[in-house]
């Protein structure tokens, strides 16, 4: 993207756009960073949108197709392929797949499916390119915060030593799973839900749509273009009604990692204490309040985004800009803005 699509994809684009949606340097008191879809439908019946409650937030879809009949037929099809991941890679339903690798592979190697091990991959793969700042094992401390009572136990502070992904042991050929610690446990949160949008995004090509945008709360894959025109991506000022920045894009998953989904503030300190954790702190990530990446997958945005929030601006920023298909934004704790090299204000 930064190269190939930078050039064919988001420069005349972003210059025609900067002048009118261009950020300040730094916003006072923003606190979060919302990816928002402007997508105001026509009225032709051939836009066709539905939104549903699936894998713990909102999912939704908008498409287009000259056969409205196998347009919703294409929906029901994308919103299965929801569930069914939703069944296998949910942290929190006890029939899962995943919830029984978290059961079992303290004890012994677990037999896992091919699509499994294909995450797990991934995610391993991501904890080593980032030196650990991904790392599947945060569950092992993020489970013991309970965001609706607003408190930790005080086993948190005993747990807090497990986090270390190289303790989950893989074993691709003989496909099993297996971990190096009786207490740890994983969440493949930070990962699946771009891979879900990757999945909707081919079952949709399968149908013979061209046109759509897919969002499953902050990972967002857009297909085509919308009828001639990019898709319009939107920044906003979660503290502020209002879009600070709209960004023209297509053929593009696109990933936020913020510090506003889960939270509570600490009753003695007042520090907001988040679902991203920095495992080299064992807690919750600082400095940083919302990181947006773009590419080519999901896949490999979601779990980006957490990486560069948790690595901050300037080694998030060089992870970034080694990497030639990934652009992105950051917003520090302070308010300002920064870019990676694609996304730089063009001369």
């Amino acid at each position: 993207m930064k190269r190939e699509m930078r050039d064919d994809t988001y420069s005349e684009l972003w210059r025609l756009v900067w002048g009118v949606f261009r950020l300040p340097s730094s916003i006072s008191h923003l606190s979060a960073f919302f990816l928002t879809l402007l997508c105001a439908l026509p009225a032709q019946s051939e836009w066709i949108d539905d939104t549903q409650a699936i894998m713990g937030t909102e999912i939704r879809l908008v498409l287009w197709h000259e056969d409205p009949q196998k347009g919703r037929a294409a929906i029901n099809a994308v919103m299965d392929e929801m569930r069914r991941i939703d069944r296998q890679f949910s942290f929190y339903k006890p029939d899962s797949e995943l919830s029984n690798i978290n059961r079992e592979a303290a004890g012994k190697p677990v037999s896992i499916s091919h699509e499994m091990a294909s995450v797990l991959q991934k995610a391993l793969f991501y904890g080593d390119l980032t030196d650990g700042a991904f790392d599947i094992t945060f569950a092992s401390v993020g489970q013991h915060y309970d965001y609706r009572e607003k408190l930790s136990p005080d086993e948190l502070q005993q747990q807090r030593a497990v986090i270390d992904y190289r303790r989950v042991r893989l074993d691709m050929e003989n496909r099993t799973v297996a971990f190096a610690h009786p207490a740890i446990k994983i969440d493949l949160g930070g990962i699946v839900k771009g891979y879900a949008v990757d999945r909707a995004a081919a079952i949709l090509l399968r149908w013979g749509i061209a046109s759509a945008s897919i969002s499953a709360g902050g990972d967002s894959y857009i297909l085509g273009d919308r009828r001639g025109r990019p898709w319009m991506v939107g920044i906003r000022n979660p503290r502020r009604q209002g879009v600070a920045l709209s960004l023209p894009l297509d053929n593009v998953a696109f990933s936020t990692s913020g510090d506003y989904e889960r939270f509570f503030f600490d009753a003695e300190s007042g520090e907001r204490i988040h679902h991203i954790i920095n495992p080299s702190t064992k807690r919750s990530a600082r400095d940083i309040m919302s990181v947006s990446v773009m590419g080519p997958r999901g896949f490999d945005t979601d779990p980006l985004s957490t990486s560069v929030f948790v690595l901050g601006v300037d080694k998030g920023l060089r992870l970034l800009n080694s990497l030639p298909d990934f652009d992105g934004v950051i917003i520090d704790g302070g308010g300002k803005v920064y870019y990676s090299d694609g996304l730089q204000t063009p001369e």
